[in-house]
């Protein structure tokens, strides 16, 4: 049972669309990207202003557009 329920939430996770690395700027020893957007989208509770500044904590910046 525990297989199959992994096995949809892997399916599922695929489905799942985050920010692009394309719009964000690494700055020197900035955390790996993917790795800070995992952490600041379970803490930022689905507001930007929370996600933006948890990510330039990790050394990650919005490129203006």
């Amino acid at each position: 049972m525990r297989v199959l329920i992994l096995a949809a939430a892997l399916g599922l996770s695929g489905c799942a669309t985050g920010p692009s690395e394309k719009n964000w700027a690494g700055h020197g020893g900035a955390q790996p990207f993917a790795t800070a957007v995992a952490a600041c989208n379970q803490i930022s509770y689905n507001v930007e202003a929370n996600f933006v500044t948890c990510m330039a904590g990790r050394g990650w910046t919005k490129v203006k557009k």
